[in-house]
């Protein structure tokens, strides 16, 4: 009876809504977060996919204009699923650093951060890419206001706002995840965390070799994370 009076006791006075001690929050569900992986994944591979088939991005105003009279649908499609592609991308490794956060919660948070920080400048770049093919696609009457923006693209407060964060938060929050989730496991399949690697060494170096694109791997390993999460209910990303 004395026990019973004083567990009760010791309830009621834990403040409403605090967090037992060991565990993390989460910040969605399962199939939003394989959802967002998938999706994330999916837009971006289909735009660097379109890109090689369009033959590489073109580097002078002259080129761009060609490309796009040439192939305007593509052209379009190209950077709209590139651009929509993002939010799913940002909640996919919010996912993915939530794991991380399960078995080290300091790596993972900081995984997480940098990651939402490179989508920021990532959103900003392809938004900025956007409005140009929305402009080359104009004619002669978009040139003026494409050809400003091409110059833009090279200022230094852009470059701050959103060059930086992309290529640093990008490249050192998937260094972080990948290899803290190979380190530390945190239930997630091993092979995961390795194709990532490997896409995020291979697209920031030598880039595409031929008809074949890292973004498969960074795919491949969303869809297997995704699967991971998903599985048996739900019980992967409910322990986490």
């Amino acid at each position: 009876m004395t026990s019973t009076i004083a567990g009760t006791a010791s309830a009621s006075t834990t403040p409403a809504g605090t967090i037992p001690a060991g565990t993390t929050p989460r910040p969605f569900g399962p199939a939003l977060a394989a959802a967002a992986l998938v999706l994330g994944a999916a837009g971006n591979t289909a735009q660097a996919v379109m890109t090689q088939v369009l033959g590489g991005r073109p580097e002078t105003i002259e080129e761009q204009v060609a490309l796009a009279a040439g192939s305007p649908s593509l052209v379009t499609a190209m950077s709209v699923s590139g651009t929509l592609a993002l939010p799913f991308m940002a909640l996919g490794f919010v996912a993915a650093a939530h794991l991380l956060a399960r078995r080290a919660r300091r790596t993972g948070r900081v995984a997480g951060t940098l990651l939402v920080l490179g989508m920021w400048g990532f959103l900003g770049l392809q938004l900025t890419g956007l409005l140009q093919i929305r402009a080359l696609l104009d004619g002669e009457s978009g040139l003026a206001a494409a050809t400003w923006m091409q110059n833009l693209q090279s200022d230094p407060l852009l470059g701050v706002l959103f060059a930086l964060p992309f290529f640093a938060g990008t490249v050192l929050g998937m260094l972080v995840l990948t290899v803290g989730l190979l380190v530390k496991g945190a239930g997630v399949p091993r092979w995961v965390p390795g194709v990532w690697l490997v896409f995020i060494v291979l697209d920031f170096t030598i880039g595409a070799v031929g008809p074949v694109d890292p973004h498969w791997l960074y795919l491949l390993g969303a869809v297997g994370l995704a699967h991971h999460v998903t599985r048996d209910g739900g019980r992967a990303w409910k322990n986490a």
